[in-house]
This record gives structure tokens, C-alpha cells and sequence, in this order.
């Protein structure tokens, strides 16, 4: 679960691309992800995703005039005449898109086709551009292995059994949502919004979406100079002292991931970086180009509650908090009595001075193993995957703190995010929290409420009249 790749290397004798056709470009794909989901196909999702984020770009990025000419069909009617400049050199490339800092000069009063107006003074920026060659490629691809596996399930009963129709069904869901930067900027800008004015977090910097240039395949924010966090020659040439910042970040990762129910990949080992701005200096960046995960508000009530009675080994906590998610059709009070069992088994392993010996990652991997094991309901897949996800995040977590900062406790900083935000749960402060998260939907809510009681009360005034009895016979 802690690592995908690990597990294809160790179980990937039987590939689902041996399966399928020799693909243009999903091969590398199915490849990375079927070995692990032979084994737990609930981790499809993750699976997928972790496999399209680790692969390198698989095409050439665009450079010269091509890019050029990407970006005039794809920005908005009009606004490729604000784009001064853009370097020729990608700074990230991914599965079907590219990010490069460019130049622009937005104003809203000036006819961009004329020059007539008062000009601004030019900004800089990130664009992300999604290769409209490689992303028909992949929807050829996807058509191309679905057809194949569709075939293949009607002679051959290893294949069915493997659902691996469905595998490619669910990767083409997750190639498109990762694909939508429409989406992705609408992510980002609620990411700001929650971070800076709800919360008023001051360790990280989330960069405002230019709407005005954005469309369904660019992406445009501001631009953040910043360094990798990985970086520490350069940390310390700009001033900032890496160990503090470790603290900081592995606090901000655990506390948004569980406490705001939303994981970017801006925070993990790989893709973390601090502004060198100066009025955001020593920031962490979320930049716009990495994929955000929203979790469900149950998913994140089982991870924070869950690993907090993991904590405490308190088995039977969370065996009730894993059948409040969904129990099964049959037998209910056996299944209970297994589940307890799971829990018992993976708490032992962390209550008391047990932990010494143990990671965050094995946390997060025990506390998927009973969704895993035990799946009753949807919610139960859902949870495996949000915490394969977590545990991955947390081991590369780890691994770098012990490289650049090893005295830095990661276990005793995670532990004290979590038991804090399952206190909140149960606490006045997070009653408050919570009403507060809700609140921005009472405007559109509050006006529907009227016409939502009056439907009910003739429901409920028809089902009267359906049971009345006849007095007339």
C-alpha cells in the first residue's frame, strides 16, 4: 500500500498490460498500477494516480513556435496578445501537460487586439497547458484497451474475475479529472480561499488564478519564485534555516490532508518548494499545477478518528467508527466481532511504547487494512484509498526528514495533529468549526427552505390521506 511502484516490482508477474495492447501511451500506466490492484482492487484510484504522477512526461514538451501556437488556440478569444514572453524550457511536465513561466500583461480596459488603453505594468506567471496531441492519444488509448478488455472478459475467466473492464473505466475517470484544468483552477481558487480567509494560514501561500486567461486546457496563476524544500544549499543562501521549516511543513501537510479534508501534491516530499518572495518569504507554495484531492467529510472523520483510537489502543473505537460507515447485509453481529479483531491486531502495534518501532506510514497503513479487509459498503473503498494515499505521502515524508533535518520527530508532530483534531471533533471549538465551514452555504441554502417545507408537508398531507380510513362504509 506504502508504495505502488514496490508492489509491482514484488507482484507484478501477471500485468494487466500484458493483457491489453502494446499502448501508445497507458502501457507504462497499467503497468506500475495492476500489480498492486491484482492483489486490493479498492485501491484502484490511488493506484492510477500514483502511477500517472510518478511517470515522467512521455512525449517531447513543446518548445518554439509549436508552443506558441498551442497557446493561441487554447487561451481565451483574445488573450494570446497579452503574453509578452515565455520561457522555452518546461519547469514541470506530466502525463499530457506542461508548466512554464511566462510574462503577461493583463488589463481588462485595454483592446488587446488594438494596444489602445492604459496598459498595466506586466506580471509573471505559470501557465500549464494540456497537449491537445497527447491527451487524443490517450483517449484513443483508453477506447483502444477498453475495447480489448471487454473482448477479453468473454473468453477468459482470469480476466473477469481481475474486473479489469472496470480498472479501465475508473483510469479513464481519473485521466479526465486530472486533465480538467477548468477544474483545477475552480480547486485552487476554493484552496486560497479556505487557507487564507477562513483560516488566515500564514505558512503557505496559495497563488491567485488568473480567471481572465484560464480555459478547459490552460491554466494560468501568478507566479511564485521559490525553491525545493529538498534544496538546502539553497535554503540557507537565501537565508531560510531548513530545520524549522521541516517542522512547519510536516504540520501543514497532516493538518490540511485530515483536518481540511483536502491533499495536495504540493506537499509532498517531491513536489514541495518556499517562496523566496518578499512579501510571502519562507512560505510554502501550492502552486496550481498539481492535482488536488478532496476528501469526503466521512473519509476524514474515519482518518482523524480512527488513527487516534489506533493511538490509543482503543480497538473497539474504532471498529464502531468502521461499521458507522456501512455494515453488511448479513450476519451482521460476525463481521462486527472480525472487525474487532482486525483493529486489535493493529492497535497493538501502537499503543503505549510500542510505536517506537514504528512509522506514520505504518499508522495510516494499519488504518487502511480494515476497509481493505472488511469492505461492507463504498465508503469502506473510498477510506483504503484515501489512506494508501496518506501512508505513501507520510513514507516520503519521513524519508526526507531524516535526510535533511533527523532530529526532528515526525511521529510526535503527526500524533499531536491528530489527537488535537479529534478533540475539535467532539469539543465546542469544533462545533463552531464546523458551523463556520457550513456557513458559506447558508446563501444558497436558507432561500430554498421555504419551498423545501412546503413540499414536505404536502407529502406528508398525501401520505395522510392515503391511510385515512373510509367512514362512509
Amino acid at each position: 500500500m506504502r508504495s505502488f511502484t514496490a508492489g509491482v516490482r514484488t507482484h507484478g508477474a501477471t500485468s494487466l498490460s500484458q493483457r491489453a495492447p502494446l499502448l501508445q501511451n497507458l502501457s507504462g500506466v497499467l503497468s506500475m498500477a495492476s500489480g498492486v490492484l491484482a492483489q486490493h482492487p479498492a485501491l484502484s484510484e490511488t493506484a492510477v494516480r500514483v502511477a500517472l504522477a510518478e511517470l515522467n512526461t512521455l512525449k517531447m514538451p513543446l518548445k518554439g513556435a509549436p508552443l506558441r501556437h498551442a497557446l493561441d488556440a487554447a487561451l481565451p478569444p483574445g488573450r494570446a496578445a497579452a503574453l509578452i514572453e515565455i520561457e522555452e524550457e518546461p519547469e514541470r511536465c506530466g502525463i499530457a501537460e506542461q508548466t512554464h513561466r511566462a510574462s503577461l500583461r493583463p488589463n481588462a480596459n485595454v483592446d488587446l487586439t488594438t494596444g489602445t488603453g492604459i496598459m498595466r505594468p506586466a506580471l509573471s506567471a505559470r501557465i500549464t497547458l494540456i497537449r491537445a496531441d497527447t491527451r487524443a492519444e490517450l483517449a484513443q488509448d483508453l477506447d483502444i484497451s477498453s475495447a480489448a478488455a471487454r473482448l477479453a472478459e468473454r473468453f477468459s475467466r482470469e480476466v473477469r474475475e481481475q474486473n479489469v473492464s472496470s480498472l479501465i473505466t475508473r483510469l479513464g475517470d481519473v485521466v479526465e479529472a486530472m486533465l480538467d484544468l477548468r477544474q483545477r483552477a475552480a480547486d485552487q481558487s476554493f484552496l486560497r480561499y479556505r487557507l487564507r480567509e477562513v483560516n488566515g494560514d500564514d505558512r503557505v501561500v496559495v497563488p491567485e488564478v488568473l480567471w481572465e486567461f484560464c480555459s478547459d486546457t490552460v491554466l494560468v496563476t501568478r507566479a511564485v519564485r521559490s525553491v525545493p524544500l529538498s534544496d538546502v544549499a539553497a535554503l540557507r543562501a537565501h537565508g531560510i534555516e531548513p530545520v524549522d521549516l521541516i517542522a512547519t511543513w510536516i504540520e501543514a501537510f497532516f493538518e490540511i490532508a485530515l483536518g481540511e479534508g483536502i491533499y495536495h501534491a504540493g506537499l509532498e516530499a517531491a513536489g514541495a518548494a518556499v517562496s523566496i518572495e518578499p512579501d510571502t518569504f519562507g512560505r510554502l507554495v501550492l502552486d496550481g499545477d498539481s492535482p488536488l484531492t478532496f476528501f469526503a467529510a466521512h473519509e476524514r472523520s474515519f482518518l482523524v478518528t480512527g488513527s487516534d483510537a489506533l493511538l490509543r489502543g482503543d480497538h473497539k473505537a474504532a471498529a464502531r467508527e468502521h461499521m458507522r460507515q456501512g455494515v453488511p447485509h448479513a450476519h451482521e453481529t460476525q463481521h462486527a466481532v472480525r472487525v474487532e479483531a482486525t483493529y486489535r491486531r493493529e492497535a497493538e502495534r501502537f499503543a503505549g511504547d510500542a510505536h517506537r518501532h514504528r512509522t506514520v506510514a505504518d499508522l495510516f497503513t494499519a488504518l487502511g487494512k480494515g476497509p481493505l479487509e472488511h469492505t461492507f459498503a463504498d465508503a469502506h473503498t473510498g477510506i483504503a484509498s484515501r489512506a494508501a494515499l496518506l501512508a505513501r505521502s507520510a513514507q516520503s515524508i519521513e524519508e526526507m526528514a531524516q535526510r535533511i533535518a533527523p532530529d526532528i520527530d515526525v511521529w510526535r508532530i503527526a500524533r499531536r495533529v491528530i489527537v488535537r483534531l479529534a478533540l475539535d471533533q467532539f469539543s465546542s471549538h469544533g462545533l463552531v468549526a464546523q458551523v463556520v465551514k457550513e456557513a458559506v452555504h447558508w446563501p444558497h441554502a436558507l432561500p430554498r427552505v421555504p419551498n423545501l417545507l412546503a413540499r414536505w408537508m404536502a407529502r406528508q398531507n398525501r401520505r395522510g390521506e392515503g391511510v385515512r380510513p373510509d367512514h362512509t362504509l
